[in-house]
């Protein structure tokens, strides 16, 4: 199924799968063991389930008031800031594993072990496989959602409706053996549950109604008040739990470099900027050296740089500048999708685009060469989808140190 086909612009499920590139998916497959294009499907199945699961959670008051809690303090937008850094290993991935966890709970319950093995199957990796990769999916969809509800300012119930509008797609989407629950399309106000009073049994005429009312209502009280602290400790302990991994997630996956001149940048470790960094501080390593951005995005059919992948440009701009005897080109690349000229002049210009960013940045014009290979030099198939978005690329090329 290409999941794809029931992506809507703007949507929180387009927003998720973007998070999902290439080196990402390459990153997840490195960490499970599984190949490449099981990997993919596995994590582009697990975001429609995830987020059918949330739709069914904020089907209530309660579930509502939930989420917006984890949202509110789970401090899961370093996830979606940094998706590559879920999938990395290390401490950081475990304990977002233990997060994640955590959240499948309150997302699936018991249906857990169910959804995660229709996943596997679906997929085509192995269960602790789809395990694994459902387990950091799980931060990554929060992550997208705190950060649609921060930018525009959701409400409990503006948060609920954002999911439950969208739940015809996310059914669409699920991968087969996974049923989305069955919910009511807005939230239960509490007003409207039946008062559990009027099912309680009329004591018989024979025995003192105080005490028959006592001991029938006595077991539930108890058990509404347990509920009430289980759910308050829940509520208490989570967020902060979530806050704290999600920070640690921030800390850890970053890496400090530091520059000639006394400046500093703080990237992922085995980012573009990380290892360019390193090769040109290395009077060993000769030119020239081919690197291949990551995390560089383009809008639609345009030049412009998405937000994100300014920041990429702007810590490569630092390293630049650090090492001005430094000569590069960039190269873009294409699919091929398109004709081959059009595909040409696109890819000169978003390498221009780059170069524009970079000289507003202090960087000399002279040093940065530009060049539009189209879709004359492909790293693997078009055939797959797959395949089309690796092709889809820029490169660095260092000529001179």
């Amino acid at each position: 199924m290409a999941v794809s086909q029931f992506l809507r612009p703007g949507s929180l499920m387009e927003g998720v799968q973007r998070c999902l590139t290439p080196d990402v998916v390459q990153s997840a497959s490195s960490l499970t063991g599984e190949p490449e294009a099981g990997t993919r499907r596995t994590l582009f199945g697990a975001v429609p389930a995830i987020l059918s699961g949330l739709t069914s959670l904020v089907s209530t008051q309660d579930g509502a008031s939930s989420l917006a809690g984890l949202i509110r303090d789970g401090g899961f937008g370093a996830a979606a800031d940094n998706p590559r850094a879920l999938f990395a290993g290390g401490s950081a991935t475990n304990s977002m594993l233990d997060s994640g966890g955590r959240l499948l709970n309150t997302i699936f319950g018991s249906r857990t072990s169910s959804v995660t093995n229709s996943l596997a199957e679906s997929g085509g990796v192995g269960p602790a496989s789809a395990t694994k990769l459902l387990s950091l999916t799980a931060p990554l969809v929060m992550g997208v959602l705190a950060k649609r509800a921060t930018a525009q300012g959701l409400t409990t119930s503006g948060l609920a409706n954002t999911l439950l509008s969208e739940k015809a797609d996310i059914a669409a989407a699920l991968p087969a053996g996974i049923a989305q629950p069955a919910t009511g399309p807005s939230i239960v106000s509490p007003r409207s549950e039946p008062a559990r009073a009027e099912h309680s049994a009329q004591p018989p005429a024979a025995e003192p109604a105080r005490s028959r009312s006592g001991r029938n209502w006595m077991p539930l009280v108890v058990a509404a008040v347990l509920a009430f602290a289980l759910l308050m400790f829940v509520r208490s302990r989570a967020p902060r739990n979530a806050a704290t991994q999600g920070a640690a997630i921030a800390r850890e996956a970053l890496a400090k470099i530091d520059l000639p001149g006394g400046t500093s940048i703080s990237v992922p470790e085995g980012s573009i900027n990380y290892n360019l960094a390193r090769f040109l501080g290395d009077n060993a390593a000769q030119a020239p050296k081919t690197f291949v951005f990551d995390h560089l995005n383009f809008e639609t059919n345009s030049t412009r740089l998405t937000p994100d992948s300014v920041a990429t440009v702007n810590d490569l701009a630092a390293v630049l500048k650090a090492y001005p005897n430094a000569q590069v080109e960039l190269v873009g690349h294409t699919d091929n999708t398109g004709t081959p000229d059009s595909n040409r002049a696109l890819s000169l210009s978003r390498a221009d685009a780059v170069k524009g960013t970079l000289v507003n940045s202090g960087v000399a014009a002279e040093r940065i060469a530009t060049k539009g290979a189209g879709q004359d030099q492909p790293l693997t198939s078009n055939d797959t989808e797959d395949g089309r978005a690796r092709n889809r690329r820029l490169e660095l090329n260092v000529t001179g140190k």
